[in-house]
């Protein structure tokens, strides 16, 4: 309402002398101008309006504190490249064998602590070609938070003709941050494929029934069925009742080789009866992992009876007297066919020479 009043109007009828201040409490006048009605009431009229724009200008400062001077915020957000790593990986399995396949679990972390990203490509890829991937070999993530963690899991199978060894995959990880700048960046995980160990045994055996004090002799036959170089082949006895023996060792064992290794076991149980155990086949493969196999074994366990010695005197006694006669007419009778035949060789031998 105050900037729109006709002041140019005003203006061409005040004379150059000024007509005094705002704050005198009456203005000042000159002359003419003063002897003027309408300049007169103008002029009231300005100065009621300027009086009234001044009153709210005091109400104002009395009712509103005074504007505080806006300062610049500070800039507290984290510029640094947010970075992917693989901080931990294992294989369910520990190594591949050919023909073999295995659960592959990778923990991928974002380092930074303030800034997320998103739009994750992860791509696992092997140079050699023979760790194969169930699916694709690339997984979409959509965002990762500040300082959060990602698990990937990829089923890995080893062609039938993989390369022995160690093998390098490649986890590769493409990513936006919030401002839509890509970035890039790779680990290296480690994968064994390794030739199969395995061992068979048989003859793990006890006699249905054993003397207390006797000994027992226990044969098994280990063969190597796999196709990795066998170590420290050996087979531990623990039956109750029947201690000794102790370790049964094989030493090497090739592919498709066979050994077999004893053991001696002597029957000395507390008491007599049923008794059981085991028989554990211990054997390591080319990198020194060891392998176990148990088989339970059982026997009767008899208490042993002594058989007591008939006295001496016994064994002595005298023959019964028809004994003796029967043998002496024996010996009679096989005395007169003896002299019969003699005296008839002889006259047969008279009877030939004369012929002759």
């Amino acid at each position: 309402m105050i900037l729109l009043l006709p002041l140019p109007v005003f203006a061409s009828n005040v004379p150059e002398e000024p007509v005094g201040s705002v704050n005198d409490p009456e203005p000042a006048q000159s002359g003419p101008a003063g002897n003027d009605p309408a300049t007169a009431e103008a002029l009231s009229d300005l100065y009621a309006v300027v009086d009234e724009l001044r009153s709210e200008l005091a109400e104002r400062d009395e009712t509103e504190p005074p504007a505080e001077r806006p300062t610049q915020p500070e800039t507290t957000a984290d510029r640094s490249a947010p970075r992917l790593m693989a901080t931990d990986y294992q294989l369910d399995t520990g190594f591949l064998s050919p023909g073999k396949q295995g659960k592959l679990t990778v923990v991928l972390t974002n380092t930074n602590q303030k800034r997320a990203v998103a739009n994750l490509k992860l791509t696992l890829t092997d140079d050699t070609g023979d760790l194969l991937q169930e699916g694709m070999n690339t997984r979409y993530v959509g965002a990762l938070g500040a300082g959060k963690s990602y698990t990937l899991e990829v089923v890995l199978f080893a062609r039938h003709n993989a390369a022995v060894g160690r093998h390098n995959l490649t986890l590769t990880a493409d990513y936006e941050d919030g401002d839509f700048q890509s970035y890039s960046s790779s680990d290296t995980l480690y994968v064994d494929v390794r030739q199969t160990a395995e061992l068979s045994f048989s003859g793990a055996e006890l006699p249905a029934r054993v003397v207390e004090g006797d000994t027992v002799t226990v044969t098994l036959t280990l063969m190597n069925t796999g196709k990795a170089q066998l170590s420290n082949c050996k087979a531990d006895f623990d039956v109750k009742g029947l201690p000794g023996g102790g370790t049964a060792f094989g030493g090497d064992l090739a592919p498709g080789e066979s050994k077999t290794v004893s053991a001696n076991l002597r029957a000395q149980p507390e008491k007599p009866g049923a008794v059981k155990g085991t028989v554990t086949v211990t054997y390591e493969d080319e990198y020194g992992q060891t392998y176990t196999k148990k088989a339970e074994v059982s026997t009767v366990i008899e208490k042993k009876v002594e058989v007591a010695a008939a006295p001496a005197q016994e064994q002595k006694k005298a023959l019964p007297w028809w004994l003796y006669g029967g043998a002496g007419l024996l010996l009679g009778c096989g005395a007169a066919f003896g002299v019969t035949y003699a005296v008839f060789a002889a006259k047969q031998r008279k009877q030939d020479e004369l012929r002759l």
